[in-house]
């Protein structure tokens, strides 16, 4: 259980770094000192190969679930990775990564195998999902010592992968962890996934633990519970769902954090993976999105605020097929006020590279493959609270988007059509979504269905109807022989009128029919 130890999790879960050994050093120095320490302790260093356009990451295995602290210059990170478990070499599934970053060039260090499962014990079959949290925690082993970092991973005995539960390991460097024997929350199914998704707040700087997890028998739900030494733990109650879009998401969440300055949790949920009847017949195994978040503490649980939707992170805005599982950065005792706060990082799990413009819908699913599976980095900015509406042509088609134009395609600006709120506002709640239609039928939707074509995601909200003492432009859904495409005029430049605001060329549409109103 000692030298450099490792995980897998679920696939259920299956638009965003470390902590140095002395804050002194220069970044350089202090990497070639970790890789010099991690060679001489015997720790499993793995060929990182990362591809482009992933933070982390290695090429052709999974990477993902990520957990991020940041203290000072420095960050840590710890992952769900494939490689080879350091305690039983037969075993090559996934387990807990590690590796330090540079927020001043965005460089990591060489990934090492962190924590892995025990063959014979509690956690034999899978182990993943890290979550790492800083404290004092005194002796929780028996062995006379006291620890600074905890980490709560999800595991099953399982090979179906079900009856997860939760453990806890202890550290004092990041990298080398010492399990406690049993797990700390137990699920209560033999049938269904258990326990899991730890999300982690340090109530009183040293071992005062508030654990939140998500209980997936039968159905999902949120659970608050708390601990004065990290292992033993008592559940105080369940979290409100009032103000979530359930029709949306999918009910699991990848990490929860907490604002201790403006006094606001924030949650990465995720969203409802698609059909596979809009995928080319492939059943996704990672989400196409993340939606965040927040809510006031007081209202955690007693939900008399509701949960508000700030931004979705999707494929509509990153361009990958599966955007999943994220994790906030934070500093070691779970408060959200590092980094570039007030502005948010998320560290998302990935597929990566994002396909083709003109991919068929089948490749696009079989791009979200698990081996396609890294880290990328989002970001929600407080500021920025709308976004242009944007439309691009090429030669054979026309793209509406908020978000991502694939640079391959040979897009060009053609106007910016208005400007939308990137969250559901008073008065502005109609979603606006980027859909997809054969391999190059672009188009926008107010429903979240497109008609049975591909969601890509959402481009922001609308206001359904004029507002009094407010300019606002008008935007009519079109479409000619060649492509669907959305105006300010309500005649499409002289095409035919549409009685339909809810599909798009790809989906029988006709032109004009009125989609809602933004701003100018």
């Amino acid at each position: 259980m000692g030298a450099c130890p490792m995980n897998k999790l679920d696939w259920r879960a299956p638009r965003g770094r470390l902590i140095s050994l002395n804050k002194r050093f220069r970044a350089g120095v202090f990497f070639a000192i970790l890789s010099a320490l991690l060679l001489g302790t015997g720790c499993t260093l793995i060929s990182q190969n990362k591809p482009a356009g992933a933070f982390l990451g290695r090429s052709g295995v999974d990477d993902y679930s990520p957990t991020a602290i940041q203290i000072g210059n420095m960050q840590q990170f710890w992952w769900c990775g494939q490689a080879t478990n350091p305690n039983l070499h037969s075993q090559d599934t996934d387990t807990i990564l590690y590796a330090t970053g540079n927020p001043k060039d965005n460089s990591t260090s060489m990934p090492v195998v962190a924590l892995a499962e025990t063959p014979g014990a509690w956690d034999s079959a899978y182990t993943c999902n890290p979550k790492v949290i800083g404290g004092v925690f005194t002796n929780p082993l028996g062995d006379g010592t006291t620890y600074t970092y905890a980490m709560y991973y999800v595991a099953t005995n399982s090979p179906a992968g079900i009856s997860n539960n939760i453990g806890v390991a202890f550290s004092n460097d990041g990298m080398h962890w010492k399990k406690y024997p049993q797990p700390v929350i137990v699920s209560t199914t033999n049938e269904f996934y258990g326990v899991g998704q730890p999300a982690l707040y340090n109530s009183d700087q040293k071992s005062g633990i508030w654990l939140f997890y998500e209980d997936l028998e039968a159905s999902t739900a949120h659970y608050k519970a708390t601990s004065t030494d990290g292992i033993h733990f008592t559940v105080e109650g369940v979290l409100t769902t009032n103000g979530l879009n359930i029709g949306i998401l999918d009910g699991t969440w990848g990490d929860m954090a907490y604002d201790s300055e403006a006094g606001y949790w924030y949650a990465a949920y995720n969203v409802a993976r698609r059909n596979p009847s809009t995928t080319g017949g492939v059943t996704e195994l990672g989400e196409p999105g993340i939606a965040l978040y927040r809510i006031p503490n007081d209202s955690l649980v007693s939900g008399a605020t509701p949960w508000q939707m700030l931004e979705s992170f999707d494929t509509n805005l990153t361009g990958h097929e599966a955007n999943f599982l994220g994790g906030f950065l934070r500093d070691q005792f779970g408060n959200l006020n590092v980094g570039a706060y007030p502005t948010i990082q998320i560290y998302t799990s990935i597929s990566n590279p994002a396909p083709p413009w003109n991919a068929t819908a089948n490749q696009a699913g079989l791009s979200g493959a698990p081996q396609n599976w890294d880290i990328g980095s989002v970001q929600w900015i407080p500021t920025n609270m709308q976004v242009p509406l944007n439309s691009y042509s090429n030669s054979s088609s026309t793209e509406v988007t908020t978000g991502y134009i694939d640079p391959t395609a040979g897009f060009k600006l053609g106007s910016t059509l208005g400007h939308i709120y990137q969250g559901p506002q008073s008065g502005a709640s109609l979603s606006l979504y980027g859909c997809k239609s054969g391999t190059t039928g672009y188009f926008v939707s107010t429903t979240s269905t497109c008609g049975g074509s591909q969601l890509l995601g959402v481009n922001g909200y609308l206001y359904s109807a004029p507002q009094s003492g407010v300019s606002l432009v008008p935007l009519y859904n079109c479409n000619n022989a060649a492509a669907a495409y959305v105006s300010n005029d309500a005649t499409c430049q002289g095409a035919a009128p549409s009685t339909n605001s809810g599909a798009g060329a790809g989906a029988g549409a006709a032109a004009g029919a009125l989609l809602g109103y933004a701003l100018p």
